[in-house]
């Protein structure tokens, strides 16, 4: 009964997130996703309703290697040559991602903060916001708490930089090319970043755009890596590393990708990624279920420190380049 309610919640929150997205966007009102909204409904929910935590645990189970492993074939590797990103775009979306990267770890080892939490909010903040997040939730062992906390300061400093690069962009005059770059190498979420660039121009939607999906598949190569850190961590140190355990939905996610790009048109390969967009809405409703006042006390303070200070070491490093190059 205690796991059924949990499912249930995160089931009725679902379609009601759905549906406000829906007509959000019917009406040409600005969304902050379906996930997201569930996310949101979720972290509320819990401050009302006790015992939606088991279902929740449930869910996150049973649906996350099943959701990373169909999201894998939204990304197609033949993103990083596409003529419209170009090697100059390229360089500064991979740059710019690992330098957030680069800094929540470095931040981590410098502040004692738990690296793997720091890594997921590098992911979330360098790759593609809440997929992200969840997609290395799973080989980093995070546990629901830190995921949720996660998620929350990843919606937020990706809700700002939607907000503040089209603004920064034609206050410092970058034409629409330099501009669609900084916004798809700089916003958090596929969405935010597409919405970004729609309101910079045409040019800037289009640039924008393929810009943000080559850094939404730098995650073929980040998934293994969190992979790895999760197995490393997560033994005692003293201990020699013998082995090395990777989740099976890691390598599922890389072959999805493969499969996608080599056999799969692209209209098969957006209707599984529709699925796996759709799967996410209860997952992320679950997780959301985990938010408590306790959980940003415990870690919510530094980490939102570092997400916020991850954001804007991507935004400095992405402009930088963009005025260099």
């Amino acid at each position: 009964m205690s796991i059924s309610r949990g499912i249930v919640a995160a089931i009725i929150i679902s379609f009601s997130a759905y549906s406000i997205d829906y007509f959000l966007r019917s009406n040409n009102y600005f969304s902050l996703g379906s996930s997201t909204i569930a996310f949101i409904m979720g972290a509320i929910s819990a401050q009302f309703i006790v015992g939606l935590e088991k279902g929740a645990k449930w869910i996150n189970t049973t649906m996350l290697p099943v959701v990373v492993i169909l999201l894998g074939f939204g990304l197609n590797i033949n993103l990083f040559l596409d003529p419209k990103v170009g090697y100059r775009g390229l360089l500064i979306a991979v740059i710019s991602a690992f330098s957030c990267l680069a800094f929540c770890y470095m931040y981590a080892i410098k502040t004692g903060l738990d690296k793997k939490s720091a890594l997921a909010m590098g992911a979330g903040g360098s790759i593609c916001g809440n997929s992200a997040v969840m997609a290395v939730s799973g080989p980093l062992k995070l546990d629901e708490k830190n995921i949720a906390v996660t998620l929350a300061i990843v919606n937020i400093m990706g809700f700002i930089t939607f907000l503040l690069i089209p603004i920064l962009a034609n206050l410092l005059g970058l034409i629409q090319l330099n501009a669609g770059i900084w916004a798809g190498a700089t916003i958090h979420a596929v969405p935010q970043a597409i919405a970004a660039g729609e309101s910079i121009g045409k040019e800037g939607l289009v640039i924008s755009t393929a810009v943000k999906l080559s850094r939404v598949s730098l995650l073929i190569f980040v998934v293994p890596l969190c992979a790895y850190i999760g197995n490393r961590t997560e033994q005692n140190e003293m201990e020699k590393i013998n082995h090395f355990n990777i989740p099976l939905f890691v390598p599922g996610f890389i072959i999805a990708a493969l499969i996608s790009t080599l056999f799969f048109p692209e209209s098969i390969s957006e209707i599984i990624t529709d699925i796996a967009s759709f799967l996410l809405i209860p997952l992320l409703a679950a997780v959301g279920f985990f938010i408590s006042k306790e959980s940003f006390n415990q870690i919510g303070g530094r980490l939102l420190i570092l997400g916020i200070l991850s954001t804007s070491v991507m935004i400095m490093t992405s402009y930088s380049l963009i005025i260099i190059t």
